[in-house]
């Protein structure tokens, strides 16, 4: 597929300089980009230049034309959003879009720019959702999400975006970024409509309702099952856009949908989802020698991942490559006894992971789990049941089903560091002793030997359904990746520090407490009486 830049790049300006002048043919331009979608993007857009497919002698800013399979996309996603502006009796089935892709096949861009058309021609409202803030919404860096819409506005005629222009001092126009297009979202001052974003919280969903929302690299989502389920209600278009990410996720699980099939006891079954699914061969662009180009330097799992659209390929740098369960329904059991493992923020820049879990004589049974950003004084008001601060719809729901548990009974285990200050003189094992829990600590401080420990008992995990972002945390985290052809000389032994650490460090943490101090006696469970050592005071402890 021949592109000539130039002189699509000429045409676009003559356009451009017609309209600017002609009132009435901005009418005209006008009614037929809201006719239709693909005019507007073959003739509007703009795009930043793709180093792998264009030389350093075209242009930073070039004019984006769709390939064939963009053009689908477009249609598709297109069609998703306007099944709801139709009469009931006309809508289709297909109201939720399921996007499974090699890397750069420009989804996010296409995606991002049919929100702004719809946002700019029928005044809707949208919601972009990503793991992380800087993947979002950082100003001036290209990969974000609100960056490419305003990339995209900022190259837009002053005429087909007026209510975003203001007059200054001397009553010239100009686009007036720093109240339109502010970092939070981006807004039609003459009315209520906008797009906006969040990051991937368990309650980014709940503040308002939306037209359609995009859940982008949905498979790195944490908390991407509880997001999942309660834009049902706040949006009538879901759009999950990711490359895959190994197996038993909520991205995983939206493509077993695509098949019409459902996880036993999962949750219940959304509208339609429309499947659609962008491998490189579709790309005009790439061939065999840009594929062997590509794959210079990277791992057989990455292959898999990033280009081959690859879920069961064993990852190579999994921390935990054993762990491969599928959540299970796993009520909770007033007859056992009751494990809540801890991983608090020394910093407060981490949240703190809480593990609950109840051990029968094979199993280890997860039955739920929370993140909470707060400080740790804070997390043991929580967790014994007097919060001082305004708890939001998760924290809520989280401490309602905590208050079913015999939780005043539970054995609280958590990292061996707790003994070290925090804050002044005031250390984290002694902000839970001022609510009444006293947090026991294994003796192990090593990682790799915690790590070591817990990969040879891995097999004794479960999970309910309410603990599935604790099981991502587990399957997700990783070592640092490297190439073959890396010098670097030091040892590869510490996992990676990201969104899936903290869930995975309680874990570490419960396996080296539970070694050193055994309660699972044969084939019956029995409480451990023995007293422990503070490792701070050096006192015994009885229980």
């Amino acid at each position: 597929m021949t592109v000539d830049l130039t002189q699509i790049t000429k045409n676009r300006l003559n356009i451009y300089l017609k309209t600017e002048a002609d009132p009435e043919l901005q009418i005209i331009e006008k009614h037929n980009c809201k006719k239709d979608i693909l005019y507007f993007f073959t003739n509007y857009l703009y795009t930043d230049r793709n180093v792998n497919l264009f030389t350093s002698n075209e242009a930073t800013t070039i004019p984006f034309i769709p390939f064939p399979f963009q053009e689908e996309a477009i249609k598709e996603i297109w069609n998703s959003i306007m099944t709801w502006c139709k009469p009931v009796k006309e809508r289709d089935d297909f109201t939720n879009v399921f996007i499974e892709k090699s890397r750069q096949m420009w989804m996010s861009w296409i995606i991002v720019w049919i929100f702004v058309y719809w946002f700019i021609f029928h005044d809707h409202k949208y919601l972009l959702i990503s793991q992380k803030w800087e993947d979002v919404d950082k100003k001036w860096n290209i990969k974000s999400l609100m960056e490419k819409a305003r990339f995209m506005i900022r190259n837009l005629p002053e005429w087909m975006v007026p209510f975003l222009y203001s007059k200054n001092q001397q009553g010239k126009r100009y686009l007036n970024e720093r109240q339109y297009l502010t970092k939070n979202n981006i807004y039609n001052p003459t009315s209520t409509w906008s797009i906006t974003w969040e990051t991937a919280n368990p309650d980014a969903w709940r503040w308002w309702t939306y037209n359609a929302c995009l859940m982008d690299e949905m498979a790195s989502i944490l908390y991407a099952s509880e997001i999942n389920t309660a834009l049902s209600s706040a949006t009538p278009t879901r759009i999950f856009n990711s490359t895959p990410k190994w197996i038993w996720n909520e991205y995983y699980r939206m493509r077993e949908l695509c098949y019409e099939r459902q996880w036993d006891n999962w949750q219940k079954l959304p509208p339609q989802v429309k499947w659609l699914r962008y491998h490189w061969s579709d790309h005009p662009k790439y061939n065999t020698d840009w594929y062997n180009w590509r794959i210079q330097g990277m791992t057989p799992e990455k292959i898999a991942q990033e280009l081959e659209i690859d879920y069961n390929v064993a990852l190579e740098w999994r921390v935990y490559k054993e762990f491969t369960q599928k959540p299970e329904v796993i009520e909770y059991n007033p007859e056992l006894p009751m494990y809540v493992w801890l991983d608090n923020s020394h910093w407060w820049e981490d949240p703190n992971a809480i593990v609950v879990m109840q051990p029968d004589w094979v199993y280890w049974n997860v039955i739920n789990c929370l993140e909470l950003q707060k400080t740790p004084e804070e997390c043991a008001e929580f967790l014994s049941c007097q919060p001082k601060f305004v708890l939001t719809y998760s924290q809520e729901k989280f401490l309602n089903a905590y208050k079913t548990y015999n939780w005043r009974k539970a054995l609280f285990v958590s990292d061996p560091y707790d003994t070290k200050s925090a804050m002044g003189n005031s250390t984290i094992l002694d902000d839970y002793r001022k609510v009444g829990i006293n947090l026991m600590l294994p003796w192990e401080r090593k990682k790799v030997e915690q790590i070591q420990k817990t990969r040879s008992n891995i097999y004794r995990l479960r999970y309910d359904h309410k603990a599935v972002p604790f099981a991502d945390a587990v399957m997700n985290s990783t070592y640092p990746v490297r190439r073959e052809t890396s010098q670097a000389t030091t040892l590869n032994i510490l996992p990676v520090h990201n969104q899936f650490s903290h869930f995975r460090t309680a874990l570490e943490y419960w396996v080296t407490y539970m070694l050193e101090n055994p309660i699972i006696k044969k084939d019956r469970v029995v409480e451990d009486k023995r007293p422990i050592r503070d490792m701070r005071t050096w006192k015994l402890i009885y229980r």
